[in-house]
Parts: structure tokens; sequence; C-alpha cells
């Protein structure tokens, strides 16, 4: 008894419900008594029991679910069904001496058998299409079929394809015994179950919830319907005992039972227990209906004008530093929450600070790659100037040796000065030849021709008429350019002081000199050089490569290697000499 009270005070509108339900099928059990008065107050006590239960349910589905297209469409089948009960009390009561009209009246009971089935298929439409033109075109399909198969019934006195009589016309009554079911009467109740049949698939294919205490419901609802109704017509009415519904309150309870199933299984989403849910939440969230009129609120309370919450539809809006108000659109109106961003700021100042610092050591960073990049620059030029420095170091020395070693007044200050003026020139065009690359260096340059004329023009000074001849241009890469200048170099100071004249000519694969000597000179041999016979005229011919070396440090780069292959022949008293560049040909 405890546990059976206990659930009729945790389910009391639905207690209520069926209290009023059974209350209402004994007193339409019990008014069948033979004074006229209590038969009528009875009746009056059941219609108003009925309708009561009608309108309150009618009251629910508006308080539990969203103001949607599919509560208007319950909500619309509910006040048909309140119309259905409506209908037959006005057959019963006012029309039971009029035959035609207490006829017409059974075809009118046609249009909510029609249009509820009807409004659930367009429920069940609307959550599974919503408002896309394919929903919209099937709901109207839908109620205009469901609004023929009405006229049709409406009009049987014209074709007596639902409902014929079985005697004379003037006789035909839809009761027992006085008509029979035409082929029209079976097709209106395959649409109907038809449009059932299709409503419960799209209840599953919308909302995926197939499962079986779901299918059991639906279908246990359908087979009470059938059962009662059945049990109706073929036990209470033939063999006339007390009953407690009519057949239109066994249609209506019914329907009110599939939409019931609907909605507790959630085929019908419903917002039952959310007032208690909304009121227990901590974070402030708001649910309006499209006219912004508030429909749920939690326990934290947003309290602002309606301007305001028109702006936050198109963009969220800070009610404060820290707290931002949004929305979002949903079916039956929208709703508004609020973020407290005062952690997100925090983040964000610590973020400014830290982006502040990163800031200042980008800045180091930047300050010390200048730095590096300039140091990078002071090391390249400092190894350029190393380079040039070990390369003219010994013709320095050697200037700096002549230059100590005579006076103006001597006699052979003019021809030491003329060696010293030699010297310069090969340390100045030695210098613009190290300051070169190869990337610097085109490849078709005069570089070298014109150290050949620099130190042709300077050897006038010691007496030797000289001049470099031919072409000017050539295409010899910078390494071979230095090897051949060296070696040209050393030939050259080996052989001025005895040379009266001397032709240099640039080659395609070196240098060619043809020089005119006093007496008979012959080479001396070295490591590359072919010799001719030695004769105490000519000075020894100095090894290439025997200029000083600098140690060798990583800012020192090592000094390119001069030494090259030297071809000396004699003819009719003039010597030609030959100098190839690595991997040349012959001279020409």
């Amino acid at each position: 008894m405890g546990t059976f009270i206990r659930i009729i005070r945790t389910y009391r509108k639905t207690s209520l419900f069926f209290g009023l339900l059974l209350l209402g099928g004994i007193v339409n059990a019990i008014s069948h008594f033979e004074t006229p008065l209590i038969n009528g107050i009875l009746f009056c006590i059941h219609a108003a029991i009925v309708s009561f239960l009608i309108v309150f349910w009618i009251d629910s589905v508006r308080e539990r679910l969203l103001p949607t297209r599919a509560r208007m469409y319950i909500v619309l089948s509910g006040l048909v069904m309140l119309g259905y009960h409506l209908l037959r009390v006005f057959r019963y009561r006012a029309c039971k001496n009029d035959l035609p009209m207490y006829r017409f009246t059974a075809y009118l009971y046609f249009i909510p058998r029609v249009l509820i089935p009807a409004l659930l298929l367009s429920t069940a439409l609307y959550l599974s299409f919503e408002d896309t033109k394919i929903g919209k075109r099937s709901v109207r399909i839908t109620l205009l079929v469901s609004g023929m198969l009405s006229l049709f019934v409406l009009t049987n006195d014209l074709h007596l394809l639902v409902y014929r009589p079985v005697g004379d016309f003037s006789d035909f009554i839809i009761e027992t015994g006085k008509y029979r079911w035409a082929g029209g009467f079976f097709a209106v109740f395959g649409v109907m179950l038809l449009m059932l049949v299709s409503s419960f698939w799209l209840f599953f294919r919308s909302t995926k919830k197939k499962t079986g205490a779901v299918v059991l419901s639906l279908v246990g609802s359908i087979a009470l319907w059938l059962f009662v109704t059945l049990f109706q017509v073929f036990v209470l009415d033939r063999f006339h005992l007390p009953k407690m519904f009519n057949i239109p309150e066994i249609d209506i309870y019914s329907f009110i039972l599939v939409f019931e199933c609907c909605i507790r299984s959630r085929l019908i989403p419903y917002n039952e227990k959310y007032d208690a849910f909304f009121r227990e939440m901590k974070t402030p969230v708001m649910i309006t209906d499209p006219d912004f009129h508030v429909v749920h609120r939690s326990s934290s309370p947003i309290d602002v004008p309606e301007e305001v919450l028109l702006s936050v539809l198109e963009s969220p809006v800070y009610l404060d530093e820290d707290t931002r108000l949004n929305c979002t659109k949903i079916r039956a109106g929208y709703t508004f929450w609020t973020e407290d961003e005062h952690d997100l700021h925090e983040e964000r100042k610590r973020l400014d600070s830290a982006n502040a610092l990163l800031s200042e050591e980008n800045d180091l960073i930047a300050v010390e790659n200048k730095l590096r990049e300039q140091k990078a620059r002071l090391d390249a030029q400092n190894r350029v100037y190393a380079r040039i420095a070990a390369a003219i170091f010994p013709k320095q020395k050697r200037i700096e040796e002549l230059l100590l070693n005579t006076t103006p007044d001597d006699s052979a200050f003019a021809a030491e000065l003329g060696k010293v003026c030699v010297l310069n020139a090969y340390s100045k065009r030695k210098t613009n030849l190290l300051l070169l690359s190869e990337e610097s260096l085109p490849r078709s340059n005069r570089e070298l021709f014109l150290a050949l004329s620099e130190t042709a023009r300077f050897l006038k000074c010691c007496g030797v008429e000289a001049a470099a001849i031919g072409q000017e241009y050539s295409e010899i890469p910078l390494r071979d350019v230095h090897a051949l200048y060296d070696t040209f170099e050393t030939v050259i100071e080996a052989y001025f002081p005895v040379a009266k004249t001397m032709t240099f000519s640039l080659k395609p694969d070196g240098i060619r000199i043809a020089m005119e000597t006093n007496g008979a000179p012959a080479l001396p041999e070295t490591d590359y050089a072919q010799a001719l016979p030695e004769t105490n005229s000519v000075p020894r011919l100095p090894e290439t490569n025997s200029a000083p070396k600098l140690p060798e440090t990583n800012s020192v780069p090592r000094l390119p290697e001069t030494k090259l292959p030297v071809r000396c022949e004699e003819s009719d008293g003039v010597l030609f000499f030959t100098i190839r560049r690595s991997g040349g040909g012959e001279a020409g």
C-alpha cells in the first residue's frame, strides 16, 4: 500500500488522469436507469469527465513540449479529439429522432477518425524533415488526402460507397442490422492504417531509438486499441452488456496513449521536468521563445534588457569585463548563456607579458645576429688580408732589402729602383687578384693580361724593352690565373738582369714569353722545368714554390700552389718560355 501511495505522489498528474478515466468509465457503465433524469445527470457527468481529460491532456502537452510545429499538430489533434467527443454527445442527445441528421453525424465521425492519424503522420514528418521543402510538401499532401477522404465519407448518400442500406433508403440509419460496409469503408480504414504505420516508421527513422521497449509500447498501444474496439463491437454491443467506454472514447484514449508513448519514449522530444533541472543548474542559462519570453532559466538568472538580447543574436556581447553573453538559435526559440572569461583574460595577460619578454629576447637575438654577421664579414676580410699579406710578404721583404742596401749616390741605384718597381707591380696586381673570387670574376676577363702589361711597363725601368701582345681576354679560372701569374713573376725576376727584350703573349692554356738575352744562357733544372745546357752567364732559376710560408691557422688560409710546368726552347738566340696551366695542352 505504501508503494502504491508513493507512486501516486510521484506521478500525480498521471494518477489523476487514470483516476478520472476510471471514474468516467464507471459512470458510463451505470448510466442505464429507467429514470430519464438520473440517466441525463450521469451522461452529463461522464461527458464532462471525458471533456476534462482531453483538455487536461492538451494543456499538459502544451506545457511539456517546446513550441514547435510538432506541438501544434499534437495540440490540434487533441482539439479534434474534443470535437469527436462533443459530436457524439450531439448525436445521441440532440439528433436521436432526426434520421437524416443522425445518419449524417455518423459520417462526421470519419473527420476526426481520418484527421487524427493524419496529424500524427504530420508530426512524424516534421520530426524527420523539419522545415525542408519535402517535409512541408508531404504534410500538405497528408492533410489534403485526409480532407478528401472525409469529403468522400460525407457524400456517402450520393454514391453509397462507404455504407449501404440493407432495406429501403428511407429507413437507412447507421445502426446494427440497418447497413453494411462497402468497399470505400475498407479503403478509408486502409489509408488510416497506412498513415499509422508510416508514422511509426518515421519516428524510428528520425530518432534512431529502435529499442525493444519503444517498439513494444507502440505495438502494444495499437494492439490494445484493436482488441478493445473488437471486443466492444463483437461482445459488449452484441450481447448488450454494460460498457465503460464508447467507440469514440476508445479511439480518443487510444490516440492519447499512442502520442504519450511517443513522447515518453522521446520519439517526440519533450521538456518534462526541465524546470526542476534548470532550477538546480549553477551555470547562467536561459531559454526563450522566438518573442524572448522566458521559458526556462537556471538558478543564476540572466537579467538583461530585450535590446541586449537582440544584439546578442548577431554577435556575443560582454556584460562586463569578464562576462560574455552568448546565444544560439534552437528549434523553438533561443538559448542564452554566459561565460566567465576571467581566467582566460588572466592567461592572456600572462601571455602578453611572455610575448613582451620574448620580443625583448628576439631584439637581443637580432642584435647578436647582426654583430655575428659583422664579425663574419670582418673575419672574411681578415682572411683575405691575411692571404694578401702572405702572398706579397716575400716581395715586400725584398723591396725593403733593396732600398736599405742602396743609396741615391750609388751607381746601381737606378737598376735597383727598377727592380723595386717590378716587385711593386707584382704586389699591386697580386693584391687585386686576391680580392677577387670565382663568383665575382667574369667568365671572360682580362685580369691576367693587365698584370702582364703592368709588368712589361715597369721592366722598362730596368732597361728591358718589354711588351704584352696578343689577345687580352681569356676564360682561365681564377686559381689558374694565380698560378700562371706567380710562375710568370718567378721567371721574370730570374731573367730580367740578363734580358734585353721581352714579349709576353696570353694563350688559352697559359703564357708564352719570348726573350733576348746576353750570351747563350741555359735554364737550370727545376722540378717541372726542361733545362738547357748550363752556362755561367745564365743565373739559376729558383723553384716557383719557394715563397716563405706563414704558419697555418684557422684565420689564415693556405696560399694557392704556384708551381707550374715551364718549358724553355732556344731558336736563333731567342729564348721561348711556355707556362701551361694545370691540365692545359701545348702552348702555340
